[in-house]
């Protein structure tokens, strides 16, 4: 279950949504949930670590909306491929993007095999 924690700014929110994730597959996403209607976001720390499971790497990805490809311009963030003994954490920089209509980003994990792969996460947004 994610825990979602919001610090105000001004006009600005800072969104920090932590959790974990079992008998999680390749292509499966995490709906973020930002605020119930279109916002923009600026993603500041991406944070994934796989606790269990056959991946032996994975790629993180995050989109504006739910049905987004890779490579597309609904792709908003990829990582570098993590092997499965390393935190990802990457800081992210420029990553500014409006949500869908419901106001959720989508977290891809992206673990390269496997339907039970295990993982903890922490994603930091900033909702301008």
């Amino acid at each position: 279950m994610a825990t979602a924690t919001h610090t105000q700014y001004g006009s600005r929110t800072r969104l920090t949504v932590t959790g974990s994730v079992t008998n999680y597959a390749a292509g499966t996403r995490l709906a973020i949930e930002t605020g119930g209607e279109i916002t923009l976001v600026q993603v500041l720390r991406v944070k994934l670590k796989r606790t269990a499971g056959t991946a032996a790497s994975f790629t993180p990805r995050i989109f504006s909306t739910s049905g987004g490809s890779s490579g597309t311009v609904a792709q908003q963030f990829v990582g570098s491929s993590t092997v499965i003994a390393d935190l990802f954490d990457v800081v992210a920089s420029g990553v500014l993007f409006d949500t869908d209509a419901a106001g959720k980003l989508y977290l891809e994990i992206g673990p390269n095999a496997g339907a039970d792969n295990a993982f903890d996460y922490e994603v930091v947004v900033e909702v301008l």
